[in-house]
């Protein structure tokens, strides 16, 4: 436990602009943070060490309540216990998450459990860091002091002494752009806390290559991320600096953004590309010790050409060598893109890492242009977080403000908007479906649960963008993101580029084959009375097993059968356009779609009963956008025809599609050659994503019973790759029992 700096700072700060009072507060955190220095690591660098009050970038302003409980327990100085005490007691009701529940409640707007859920999350994004890269600390510091100046505001005149600023007021912004200076002057207090703790063990150090390796380290921490960089090391060190600053998100559009500084060191002869995929590969080290998130490679330049360049080689090699879990490794494909490069994907793919997840140019670009993105713009688009869309450099994506259960709100349709899980009356009263005559009918109802559910996620996400503005705003990713510093306006408050916000999906395939077994059984077939199928979802079966085959008979989504997928079709579209009649509080933005389950299918589906598809009560939801678990029968060809009849150009958070072969099918030449035609098949017919894993199911379950002997088996869980081993057990039987393919 190294103390409480931060809290310390904050709690002393109060007659300052929030902006201004956590930038403070963050910079006292770094100058007193222990710093860890290992000799075998290349580059140096790591996120906060755990204390009990801080920042990030997704909670905001945070209280550890249970780490400060802890030390109360654990800590034997009565100092320290009382200053711990201090902090719980200062920030009781005073973290982000607190202030926002508190709004939540004053206006009225509460939560559904298992129908929903919205804001209280900060977002992802992706930061320029090219920008960071080519100017240094410095250069951004003198960027802010020159607009801050063009606005007219002195930057070197004290507070005044009446308390906080009303926000969005002249002295605001005035100290919201100091925020920014001082945050550029931690970035210096980083890189030159980091050179010290180097030349420190260094003179520890009786090893004299060990020792030159830290002399070394420490030159260049010196030097970044003070100062712009200069080599292809300074680049990749300044790199990690900043990103581990930001709090471990996403890198983007790596390959792209480091290019030029790889480029330099190998045309001036500095390095040679062997050691510069040396020092690459160490970095890759540090992003597996941390968990990094999506990492994007290749895709188009501002103009249309192939972005295509030797690190989006280098790095698919990294990934087939060591099939690490992280980064997230994603490739933009387009008409242009390699052959080479396609080849070394699927190389990649059969090793089993799971990795690169496939994007769409030809699909993802017009998605965000129809949210008003010029074209320039949409072509520099990378992956964020597991998934989802975002312009690396000037935008704040929301990334995600909510999601929501399109299954459960069937269910609440099925139950005149009572929930027949938590036995209260959550959705509006739509009749009860006894007396519906027609589809129709049960349609029409079904969309008022959605289209009402839909405006309770944009008004609670707006609440909470609005907090998050107010009290958790980010000097870091302002001085980043395009627009922030040019406008005055903090990155949560409307200073990037674009301020759209993306809601994502639950239960697509659920619910598209409950209303096609009740179209087809109830009102065509007239098979079964509404009655009998109400009775048989209350008693989750018991009692009902034939009526239960007869549903699990009807079509199913993810086999290419238009009885199904048109109803996945019209429920997907219908719930995005109404998403996009609603704006974002933060920019104005527009609110957008996207499906990817993360790890939420298992909690969604428990809180789910019994479905007309033959879904038991409680069990996961279906994959993102996807099949059912076990539902597709027809082989990959038609899970890729059914999900491409949906309009991609509606997903403008983009999707998650799971597909799973065996290990033996993608040996050879001829093998790679036909998953690369049936990924290129898919794309031509509209599809926006796909990611693969290659594993046998007896793997998997091998791995399940024995885990010591499967410490390295990655696997793609929703968005993402992970240890088989690291999943829970109920993640580990959802992803066995999705279907193995052959080709």
């Amino acid at each position: 436990y190294w103390g409480e700096p931060f809290a310390r700072s904050y709690m002393q700060t109060e007659q300052l602009a929030q902006a201004l009072r956590i930038a403070l507060a963050v910079q006292a955190a770094w100058r007193e943070m222990p710093l860890d220095v290992h000799p075998e690591q290349t580059f140096v660098g790591h996120a906060w060490k755990p204390c009990v009050a801080g920042y990030h970038f997704g909670s905001g302003v945070f209280c550890r309540e249970e780490l400060a409980r802890e030390l109360l327990q654990t800590e034997s100085d009565p100092t320290v216990r009382e200053h711990i005490q201090q902090i719980l007691d200062y920030f009781r009701g005073k973290t982000t998450h607190a202030l926002i529940s508190a709004a939540l409640r004053e206006r009225g707007l509460e939560g559904a459990e298992g129908v929903f859920w919205a804001g209280g999350w900060g977002g992802h994004t992706l930061p320029d860091y090219g920008k960071a890269l080519h100017l240094g600390a410095v250069g951004l510091k003198a960027e802010v002091e020159r607009h801050a100046s063009l606005r007219g505001f002195d930057l070197e005149a004290p507070p005044p002494l009446d308390g906080p600023p009303p926000y969005g007021s002249p002295e605001y912004i005035r100290q919201w752009y100091q925020s920014l200076r001082v945050t550029c002057d931690t970035l210096c207090i980083v890189g030159d806390r980091f050179a010290q703790e180097a030349l420190r063990r260094a003179e520890q150090e009786t090893d004299l290559a060990t020792r030159r390796q830290l002399v070394q380290t420490a030159s260049v921490c010196s030097r970044v991320p003070r100062n712009p960089a200069s080599t292809w090391r300074e680049a990749l060190q300044a790199f990690w600096l900043l990103f581990c600053f930001d709090g471990i998100d996403s890198p983007g559009r790596f390959d792209q953004y480091m290019y030029p500084f790889y480029r330099a060191s190998i045309d001036s002869g500095e390095i040679t590309p062997d050691e510069a995929f040396n020092l690459l590969e160490q970095l890759w080290f540090r992003f597996e010790e941390v968990r990094a998130w999506n990492l994007c490679i290749s895709g188009q330049t501002p103009d249309g050409e192939d972005a295509t360049n030797e690190l989006s080689y280098m790095i698919l090699e990294l990934c087939k060598k060591h099939q690490f879990r992280a980064p997230n490794i994603t490739m933009r494909v387009h008409p242009k893109t390699p052959a080479r490069l396609w080849r070394l994907a699927c190389e990649s793919i059969a090793t089993g890492v799971g990795m690169p997840a496939l994007y769409n140019d030809e699909a993802v670009i017009p998605a965000l242009q129809r949210f008003g993105i010029p074209l320039e713009h949409a072509r520099d688009y990378a992956m964020n977080g597991c998934n989802q869309i975002d312009i690396q450099g000037k935008s704040h994506m929301g990334l995600e403000d909510g999601e929501l259960s399109l299954v459960k709100c069937l269910e609440l349709a099925l139950n005149n908007g009572f929930c027949p899980v938590h036995k209260r009356q959550v959705g509006p009263r739509t009749g009860d479906p006894r007396t519906f005559t027609s589809f129709d009918d049960l349609m029409r109802a079904y969309k008022t649960q959605v289209e009402h559910f839909t405006k309770r996620i944009a008004d609670i996400a707006n609440t909470s963008q609005e907090i998050y503005a107010h009290h958790a705003p980010d000097a870091f990713r302002s001085l980043l993101t395009e627009g922030c510093i040019e406008k005055g306006l903090d990155f949560k408050a409307g200073g990037p580029l674009y301020n759209h916000a993306q809601v994502l999906t639950q239960g697509i395939a659920n619910a598209a084959d409950s209303l096609a077994a009740i179209k087809i059984l109830v009102y065509e077939k007239q098979e079964v009375t509404m009655d009998q199928l109400l009775a048989a979802l209350s008693a989750n079966f018991e009692g009902f097993e034939d009526l239960r085959q007869k549903l699990l008979r009807c079509p199913k989504y993810g086999n290419d059968d238009d009885r199904v997928d048109s109803i996945a079709k019209e429920i997907v579209e219908h719930f995005f356009t109404e998403l996009m009649k609603y704006r974002t509080w933060r920019g104005g933005g527009i609110y957008g779609g996207g499906s990817s389950v993360f790890v939420r299918g298992i909690p969604f589906g428990q809180n789910v009963g019994a479905t007309p598809d033959g879904r038991p009560a409680g069990a996961p939801l279906a994959d993102s956008v996807g099949p059912s678990q076990g539902r597709d029968k027809n082989g990959p060809t038609a899970v890729l025809n059914s999900v491409a009849k949906i309009d991609s150009s509606l997903y403008q958070s983009g999707y998650v599609l799971n597909l799973r072969f065996a290990k033996s099918l993608l040996n050879g030449d001829a093998a790679l050659s036909k998953l690369e035609a049936l990924i290129k098949g898919f794309f031509a017919a509209g599809g926006q994503q796909v990611q693969i894993n290659v594993l046998n199911a007896e793997d998997l379950r091998r791995a399940k019973e024995n885990p010591e002997q499967y410490r390295n088996l990655v696997v793609r869980v929703g968005g993402f790759s992970d240890y088989f081993v690291n999943l829970s057990p109920e993640l580990q039987d959802e992803i066995i029992t999705r279907t193995e393919h052959g080709l």
